[in-house]
């Protein structure tokens, strides 16, 4: 570090802007998604509540991802995209 930045006030080492929103965890995102639904349901079905929840587009490709199947809960499909992104 020069001592023109130094005199300028300036760090060695800037501090890093804090985030502007905060980090939504995948089980989070997926519960805010599937509000509402009643299990069990398939992928297909999650996907079309999701859809009426008005759910991001990187949750609805998690959805249309899963497995053929019926998922007995949230933490079901939840359990199930972790494994796929795994």
């Amino acid at each position: 570090m020069t001592r023109e930045r130094l005199g300028l006030g300036l760090r060695e080492v800037e501090p890093s802007p804090a985030p502007l929103a905060p980090v939504v965890s995948l089980a989070h995102s997926l519960q805010q998604a599937l509000q509402g639904a009643v299990f069990p349901l398939t992928a297909e079905q999650l996907t079309w509540v999701a859809r009426e929840n008005e759910a991001p587009s990187h949750v609805l490709s998690q959805l249309g991802a899963l497995p053929r199947g019926r998922f007995p809960s949230v933490e079901a499909v939840v359990h199930a995209v972790e494994d796929l992104t795994a």
